[in-house]
């Protein structure tokens, strides 16, 4: 814990906001870990091709496909799948606005205090988050969830390029689709998402159509690692402290 804190103190006074979002690249093995559920796993291409999942007709597959090629637990211990990354707004001040989309929701999965008794969102728009399956009927709902250990405020990482984000598990997603990530991921790959920012540096437009990373983005979680302390304040420069943490175990848990 003190070590924590020393290195949380540390980010805040010395890394600028852009380096925040950066992490040490990354390469991870997908073939040292076992499959979870194959049949699981094909069930997302089942729904990109044909717009069912486990006997659910559902929407949306097959104009943004999952293309989840891979979805395995690592020695280590971490969730590692691969797919596409589609765009998340919610949380955002543009999201919160009247002129948000049609998909777009102002509240998160994961909320935070804001210190008054109430509750603010994870905001899309400055925290590199991403975003797991859940919402569904009764016996698809929280599937990805029973199976892999993870949930809203567990910590990962996304590698995509040679570029590697520290993230959050920050919101839920219909039960059908894997691979979405915040506004703020797709810019700390490379996507500025955003048309255009008002004087107050708010995003009040973005790029029409919002198209995803169409495959071949590796996302890997660290099940049970949320933490109840997170605040509006101190999320952005916790996530990249923890996930370094995170790794670091992870590897010594390899190598040990």
């Amino acid at each position: 814990m003190m070590l924590r804190t020393l290195l949380l103190g540390l980010l805040a006074t010395v890394t600028p906001p852009a380096a925040q979002a950066a992490g040490a690249p990354a390469t991870v093995d997908l073939s040292a870990g076992q499959s979870l559920d194959e049949a699981y796993r094909q069930e997302f291409g089942l729904c990109d091709a044909k717009d069912r999942f486990r006997g659910h007709r559902v929407h949306g597959c097959r104009n943004d496909p999952n293309a989840v090629t891979a979805l395995r637990r690592l020695p280590d211990g971490t969730i590692a799948y691969v797919s596409k990354l589609a765009v998340d707004l919610d949380g955002s001040p543009f999201a919160c606005s009247p002129k948000h989309g049609a998909m777009d929701q102002c509240p998160t999965a994961l909320m935070l205090p804001d210190g008054r008794g109430g509750e603010v969102p994870v905001d899309a728009d400055r925290i590199p988050y991403v975003v797991i399956p859940w919402e569904g009927p009764s016996d698809v709902e929280g599937q990805f969830t029973a199976l892999t250990g993870v949930k809203a405020g567990d910590f990962g990482y996304v590698v995509h390029d040679g570029v590697t984000v520290p993230v959050i598990v920050a919101d839920t997603g219909p039960f059908e689709k894997l691979g979405e990530g915040s506004i703020a991921l797709h810019r700390a790959l490379g996507r500025e998402l955003c048309a255009k920012r008002n004087t107050a540096g708010v995003c009040v437009r973005v790029v029409d159509p919002m198209e995803s990373i169409q495959g071949d983005v590796v996302t890997v979680l660290f099940p049970g690692s949320a933490r109840d302390d997170l605040t509006p304040a101190t999320i952005a420069r916790t996530i990249p402290v923890e996930v370094a943490l995170l790794r670091a175990q992870a590897s010594h848990r390899r190598n040990g």
